[in-house]
């Protein structure tokens, strides 16, 4: 009987030991803390959402988003010539730290152009009454600064090689903003500018213990000229590529409110928020399928890849289609719940919006097979298919439906990217097989 208690035994010992090496090997990888800043990141954007439309209502809300999605246009682009061609760059070999303060002075330059550019946008298209002044676009202002240069913060440092510090902060600045606005909405009262204000300052904040250090760095002159055009040629094309596809519902958003009301863009911000989980949730599966896919491909070819790539996307895509279809028969009562009453009369635009998720869905794994097999020259054809055809029809559906031709928009330019991405996918289908 003693052999087998010794072996009980040595398995009770080694037992602890093998959880921590598995909880010290996921406390130390990068894609980890990334795919976790990318959902808190998600996550408190659809949280901040809510906490808006309950505390402003639906016109000033309106004026939020519209603020919000120009500073997203903005820092989508700006992210492909600065912190992107940085990521790729880095993963190479280490860098120095006089490369990362050049960039972080480019960084920061960037932010405050942008910062300008938003407080102008919002002077000239976004009119709310009692907001007098540069009130409004001095938050702008704020917000926009703060927002851009705290996500280039958060990409330094995963670029250093600091990926629990990016965590950190982009946790920090979260808890921040929340603690202000309960401060001044339990002293007085919140309007656009002062939540705006809030959430420029908070990231701020956060992002001071990233930059501080790293502004320390000497830069020279050849080295800004260097980093400069190397970051241009790695960005530029990119750029375009993301700015008709992630700037798709973004412009929309605009468009909506400056030719019908601030109100529309609360609207179509309001049926985005109602998807807040499944977007999430999407988004999270960056960081894991084309990480898989990649490994499938390497040892089993296309076959293995679109085999791969075919059941994980019928896995999740009929409990998506079962969720937005509830969302999308129960969206008044969800709207009136979450946002506010007013926002239940955009009950018809969330049964709209609640189409996309399961056509985006089958359009992101096709991207991943493109991507894997390297044909990216067809992920560009589709997205820029999408933004041409959602120019053109934009105008006639908003004029004749309003917001509902908003959204409308929204879902055709989303239908037409994933049709042609689902055709490329089809034109290089291996022999023999289904590909998603």
């Amino acid at each position: 009987m003693n052999p087998p208690a010794m072996g009980l035994s040595s398995q009770r010992a080694t037992n602890p030991a093998v959880m921590r090496s598995v909880l010290h090997r996921l406390w130390s990888e990068p894609w980890l803390w990334s795919a976790g800043s990318q959902a808190l990141s998600s996550g408190m954007s659809l949280i901040v959402s809510v906490i808006a439309a309950r505390l402003l209502g639906v016109a000033d809300f309106g004026a939020y988003v519209l603020i919000h999605a120009g500073v997203v246009i903005l820092a989508v682009l700006q992210y492909q010539i600065v912190a992107g061609p940085m990521m790729i760059v880095s993963g190479h070999r280490t860098r120095s730290p006089s490369y990362f303060g050049t960039v972080a002075r480019a960084a920061l330059l960037v932010s405050l152009a942008i910062g300008v550019v938003i407080a102008i946008y919002c002077a000239a298209l976004i009119e709310r009454p009692g907001t007098g002044g540069f009130g409004l676009p001095a938050a702008a202002f704020v917000f926009a600064l703060g927002f851009v240069s705290q996500d280039n913060a958060k990409r330094l440092a995963f670029a250093m090689g600091r990926p629990r510090s990016a965590f950190a902060y982009e946790a920090l600045r979260h808890v921040l903003f929340v603690v202000a606005v309960a401060a001044i909405w339990w002293l007085g009262r919140i309007d656009t500018a002062i939540l705006l204000a809030c959430g420029g300052v908070s990231a701020m904040v956060a992002a001071l213990p990233i930059y501080l250090p790293i502004l320390g760095a000497r830069s020279r002159g050849g080295l800004r000229r260097v980093v400069g055009r190397h970051h241009w040629l790695l960005g530029r094309w990119l750029a375009l590529v993301v700015f008709v596809s992630a700037a798709h519902e973004q412009v929309v958003t605009i468009l909506a409110g400056s030719w019908i009301n601030a109100e529309a863009s609360a609207g179509l911000r309001a049926a985005q928020v109602l998807l807040g989980p499944l977007l999430v949730l999407m988004t999270s599966l960056e960081n894991i399928v084309p990480r898989q896919a990649a490994r499938r491909f390497r040892e089993g070819g296309r076959e293995a890849l679109a085999a791969y790539l075919t059941r994980v996307l019928l896995m999740i895509e009929v409990p998506v289609v079962v969720v937005c279809a509830v969302i999308g028969v129960y969206s008044a009562d969800i709207l009136r719940l979450l946002m506010g009453p007013g926002f239940a009369s955009f009950a018809t635009v969330s049964a709209i919006i609640v189409i996309g998720p399961p056509i985006t869905l089958a359009r992101e794994f096709g991207v991943i097979y493109l991507r894997t097999t390297r044909n990216t020259h067809g992920i560009f054809l589709a997205f820029s298919a999408s933004a041409l055809v959602t120019v053109a029809a934009i105008y006639p559906l908003i004029r004749t439906y309003g917001v509902e031709g908003a959204a409308w928009a929204t879902i055709l330019g989303h239908a037409v990217s994933t049709a042609v991405i689902l055709y490329q996918v089809w034109r290089l289908r291996p022999s023999g097989a289904t590909v998603a």
